[in-house]
């Protein structure tokens, strides 16, 4: 059903589908995919159909398809990339999980808490299928040197993050009230990055005080206490055009050790008198660490994401975008049990 342009030049012999052919597909997952894992994409989907057809031309993809049944009728696929506009991730997620399907969900995972009840449910009921996520800045090589680094030092953690986003344009679809605005489809990063620094089982329940001029829809600012003690504070800007891209600056104290992470390329510790400073020739933000692993683990016996995980980091930027919304204070303690 729908449409379908079959590749000439492509094979019907595919294991991976991709869903939404933008430009993060086009440039990330589908180069990844097909340089840096054995998987074939057997399937392109996108609402807007030159987009489908442009990803499945370059990278030989078996057919660009418009009905997203089938693909779950399909018992080849064993990985399905979900990419498309915010809010329809998780109903395609729960989707596919329901159709026995691995996922790759990119950020954010749910636009809403229902959205986030739904997934979770999901995977409830389909243990079998594994859920993994568009977060990619753990895999990257200097924030598991840095996460090896924290593991000797005790206690709490101070976390501060500057980042300084791209301008983007006033009707941009990321303002559209249905898909979450930029704290879901930019901070959730950071929010996510945090949580490995804190460490998950140290975390909730937490509070969130925004310093927000309402008015802004690009420029936040918050203070996050956690449980164990742990604080963290976020500063989002969005003024004008970086020069290189997303900047990102990251300082961190915990025991003895005083850290500096510059744009994923620069790495400074310090532990008493000792001082390490790595420096990588370009930034590496785990994308391609990011895009394998789903597919490794796709295939392999290893479990997929842990659904307090995912539950955690989905709930915790909502209730950023709560305490933004409202103003106020607001406290985010994610449940630890769930209902299918």
């Amino acid at each position: 059903a729908g449409d379908v342009w079959t590749n000439p030049h492509g094979s019907s012999g595919g294991d991976v589908a991709i869903v939404g052919c933008g430009n993060f597909s086009y440039s990330t997952i589908a180069f990844y995919v097909n340089k840096s894992t054995s998987g074939k994409i057997k399937y392109a989907l996108d609402i807007n159909k030159s987009r489908s057809l442009s990803l499945a031309k370059t990278y030989n993809v078996y057919q660009a398809v418009s009905d997203f049944d089938s693909i779950l009728t399909d018992p080849e696929i064993s990985l399905i990339y979900i990419a498309s506009n915010h809010h329809s991730h998780a109903k395609y997620a729960a989707r596919a999980l329901e159709s026995g399907k691995n996922v790759h969900i990119e950020k954010p995972h749910a636009v809403s808490e229902v959205q986030l009840e739904n997934l979770a449910a999901s995977m409830v009921r389909n243990p079998n299928s594994k859920v993994f996520l568009g977060y990619n800045r753990p895999k990257s090589n200097l924030f598991k040197k840095l996460m090896s680094s924290m593991q000797y030092q005790s206690g709490s953690v101070t976390v501060n993050w500057f980042i300084a986003g791209h301008e983007i344009e006033a009707d941009h679809w990321y303002f559209s009230e249905n898909e979450g605005g930029r704290v879901l489809g930019n901070l959730c990063h950071w929010s996510d990055l945090t949580i490995h620094l804190v460490g998950l089982d140290n975390c909730f329940p937490c509070t969130i005080s925004p310093a927000v001029d309402t008015q802004s829809t690009s420029d936040f600012s918050y203070a996050i206490s956690f449980a164990d003690g742990s604080q963290a504070g976020f500063t989002f800007s969005a003024k004008g055009h970086t020069f290189e891209g997303v900047r990102e600056y990251l300082n961190l104290h915990k025991g003895n050790l005083l850290a500096n992470l510059q744009d994923f390329s620069s790495l400074q510790m310090s532990i008493g008198e000792t001082v390490t400073k790595i420096r990588s020739l370009y930034r590496d933000h785990g994308h391609k660490k990011n895009i394998q692993n789903s597919y490794i683990k796709a295939k392999s016996d290893e479990k997929g994401e842990d659904i307090f995980y995912v539950y955690a980091s989905g709930l915790l930027i909502l209730k950023m975008k709560e305490a933004t919304e409202a103003g106020a204070v607001v406290t985010c303690n994610p449940k630890r049990t769930f209902e299918s």
